[in-house]
């Protein structure tokens, strides 16, 4: 496999998994030698021909522009520090952002609105040069933002770490970081506003905090935005944890979450967020989803703002093209509104490279990048008809157009789901009938006169156009999960993973 001749450069990578807010005192040197010795072991096809016909075939794709008609985000996590900073690597960035609009991504979540990052050596909120990079990069492309608010300066906290609640006598000084930060969005299309990461994992990221200190600082979130006029919504939790009935400690997972909940967090949030739920391994967004059923919020969208693929049931045993997967069972299983694809540009966390970057270290397209945009023209603008399992191990997705959408009536999405991601052994399946127009993960099309005879399949993704639905029996949102031929291992990542 040939790989990218780049000189011998050393890119430093801060430490935590899910914001990089420089608070783990864990850092990793993204060698450029190493990144390439681990890359050959992945399904990455790492190579300039690679990034070349990615490029080729997302520079014939009009840019994008964010609908609200279409019910769900195609998010994406990373375009922000450690991953890019105002005037470094200015072109390649640039070129990022358009080819990520050119994809069919219509939002983006950063922290670079958490306290510490906007304050100067006096907490004052004065430093906004990354937050006004990439809210104009956003707004140059239409997309909106998922910014998280919190987590001050380490001396204004209840445990001097930036990770942890605001102390009390601050908190005239929070209020006023909130005002300032929230001024300074104003004009820009900022959809929601999440209140801390993953504090669900209390001794990871709300350190020596507890539920009440977080349902008090998203009570003052949700007063400033009233204050402030804008429309932004309120996100609670990004739980992780809470994926186990038995993770987190007496304090941390599920206790957290139920306590808050007990503390009237449902008064001030307007939606609540998961990451990385492991389809047939853990209950996540439905845990979620019957904690804001039982304390009256049922009504509130389920977001999933940090996704790995966690599809994988070992390590480098991921395909570009599973990230489709992702999409459809978040947004059709769950019935997630949003999904954040995580993450922007690979990179190393803890001497442990993330190889499922949408981007290499150098920002030169991958594969998944795709597969992403396949994800976004089988899926966007469209609403779930049925599931049906036609074939044994093969999962499909009955899709409707939504009104005034151009093209043929139904999508099928589907593939059939393999051992440990490996190749499968083909199978033609039937029902499906008239002329139709296939695409392939990667972007190929396919037209097939008449689909009647079958259409062979195996475990990449393909979405058929048709303007006849299928005949197929309608199956739950359980029978999947409960029918995978391997289950990967649930798991929270956390920044000290080795």
């Amino acid at each position: 496999m040939k790989v990218y001749p780049i000189s011998a450069t050393n890119v430093l990578s801060l430490s935590c998994l899910c914001i990089a807010l420089n608070s783990v005192p864990v850092f990793a040197a993204s060698n450029t030698a190493m990144y390439y010795t681990e890359m050959k072991k992945t399904r990455e096809d790492l190579s300039d021909n690679t990034s070349q016909y990615v490029y080729d075939k997302l520079m014939r794709r009009e840019l994008s522009r964010a609908s609200a008609t279409d019910g769900v985000d195609f998010g994406v996590h990373g375009m922000e520090i450690p991953m890019i900073k105002s005037g470094r690597d200015q072109e390649k960035v640039e070129k990022a952002f358009e080819l990520l609009s050119r994809v069919g991504v219509n939002s983006l979540r950063s922290a670079e609105t958490a306290w510490h990052r906007v304050a100067d050596k006096d907490g004052n909120p004065t430093n906004f040069t990354e937050v006004d990079f990439q809210l104009k990069m956003a707004k140059k492309y239409g997309m909106t933002h998922s910014f998280l608010f919190g987590y001050p300066p380490a001396k204004y906290t209840v445990s001097n770490n930036k990770l942890s609640a605001v102390a009390p006598q601050y908190y005239d000084k929070y209020r006023n970081y909130l005002d300032v930060t929230l001024k300074h969005l104003a004009g820009y299309n900022v959809k929601y506003a999440e209140m801390g990461n993953e504090v669900d994992a209390p001794s990871v990221w709300w350190i020596n905090s507890t539920p009440a200190m977080y349902v008090n600082e998203m009570k003052m979130l949700k007063q400033a935005i009233q204050k402030s006029g804008q429309n932004i919504k309120t996100v609670a939790f990004s739980a992780t944890y809470s994926r186990s009935p038995f993770k987190g400690g007496l304090s941390g997972g599920r206790r957290f979450v139920e306590k808050s909940f007990k503390l009237g967090i449902n008064d001030y949030a307007d939606a609540y967020s998961i990451h990385h739920f492991v389809f047939g391994a853990d209950d996540l967004p439905d845990y979620m989803r019957s904690m804001a059923n039982k304390y009256g919020g049922g009504n509130k969208p389920i977001l999933d703002t940090e996704q790995l693929d966690t599809s994988s049931a070992g390590r480098y045993k991921s395909n570009p093209y599973d990230l489709v997967k992702l999409f459809a069972r978040g947004y059709y299983v769950y019935g997630m509104k949003r999904v954040d694809y995580f993450m922007a540009k690979d990179r190393f966390i803890n001497n442990k490279l993330y190889y499922f970057g949408l981007f290499d270290e150098q920002w030169k397209p991958k594969l998944r990048l795709l597969a992403y945009a396949m994800a976004v023209d089988a899926m966007k603008g469209k609403h779930l008809l049925f599931m049906a399992s036609p074939t044994k191990d093969v999962e499909a997705y009955v899709l409707q157009n939504n009104a005034n959408k151009p093209g043929k009536k139904y999508t099928i999405l589907m593939w059939k789901n393999s051992l440990n991601n490996g190749k499968t052994t083909p199978v033609m399946v039937k029902g499906i009938k008239g002329n139709v127009t296939i695409e392939k993960w990667n972007l190929d099309l396919v037209k097939q006169n008449d689909a009647s005879a079958g259409i062979r399949l195996d475990e990449k993704p393909i979405a058929v156009y048709t303007d006849e639905k299928p005949d197929w029996q309608a199956v739950d949102n359980k029978y999947f999960s409960s029918n995978l031929p391997t289950v990967a291992e649930s798991r929270s990542p956390m920044p000290s993973d080795k």
